[in-house]
Formats: structure tokens, sequence, C-alpha cells
């Protein structure tokens, strides 16, 4: 997500600290007040605030793809790099255009979700490329249960066919 970002700021804006500036505008006031001339420079505390906040949302988002992507077994990379950008661009379009239309007018939607697309399309990849651990949620009742149900558990020894 962060270089698609920063490549956007480099051909659309001219500056990689475009994307980074808007990015720390979420939670730092001060980035927003800056003027376009001023979001295309460095700044130290604009820098460290995004850098905290994308570490913080890309971990976030990553533990929820990683929960929710093998549920969904056979499509993850279509769940993780379509359906759920879809839904999360839609989701952040509607609410910063209530809480900070200012913020909202400056984001760039298509590469905003070309960066939430491709980030999905990675979890998806990763979530593909693991091995399947086997769990106790297809076992019967009884066996979860700790129940010894003759037929049910194989003796000692042996194997489950």
């Amino acid at each position: 997500m962060a270089v698609l970002a920063c490549g956007y700021g480099l051909l659309k804006a001219g500056s990689i600290w475009y994307p980074i500036n808007l990015l720390a505008a979420v939670a730092y006031a001060e980035s927003l007040r800056l003027d376009p001339a001023q979001l295309n420079s460095f700044h130290v505390d604009s820098f460290a605030i995004a850098l905290g906040l994308h570490g913080l949302v890309s971990t976030l988002v990553g533990v929820l793809y990683g929960a929710m992507l093998p549920m969904f077994a056979g499509r993850p990379i279509v769940l993780g790099g379509l359906i759920a950008p879809v839904l999360w661009s839609g989701l952040l379009y509607l609410m910063l255009g209530l809480l900070n239309p200012l913020l909202e007018s400056r984001i760039d939607w298509v590469w905003f979700m070309a960066s939430q697309i491709a980030f999905g399309i990675v979890a998806g990849i990763v979530v593909v490329r693991q091995s399947r651990m086997p769990t106790r949620e297809n076992l019967s009742f009884a066996m979860r249960a700790g129940i010894e149900a003759p037929g049910i558990i194989p003796p000692r020894g042996e194997e489950r066919p």
C-alpha cells in the first residue's frame, strides 16, 4: 500500500510526501492546514504520525484478513482483493464525507482503492500459500467433548482411516 501511495504522490503530486502528509491529516489537523506546496514537502511530525498510523492500520487490517480470508477458503484472493476493498473504500468515502469533507476532497479515490486492492491481493496470496491446519471443529461432538464412546474413538496406537 505504501509503495502505491508514494507512487501516486510522485506521479500526481510530484512528491512522495503528499500522501504521507495526507495520511497524517487523519489524526493531525495541522497537516490539513498546509497549503498544497507545503503538503509536498517533508515534515518530521507528519511523517512520524503517518508512519505510526500506517503501521497500526496495516497490522489491524492484516490481522482481520488473516482471520477472515481462511474462512472463505474457496476464493480468498477475490474476497481480499476485490470485495473487501470495495466495501472498505465505500464505507470510508461515506464516513469521510460526513466527518472531514476537506480531507475527503483531497483523496484520489481511484488510487486509494488501487492500494487497498493491492494489499488485499497480497493478503489473499499469503492465505492461499499457507498449509491447512486440522482443527477440531470437524470432529463429532462426542470426540470434542471427550466422551469415550465405542466405535467413535479408535483404540490407542491405531490410526484413524
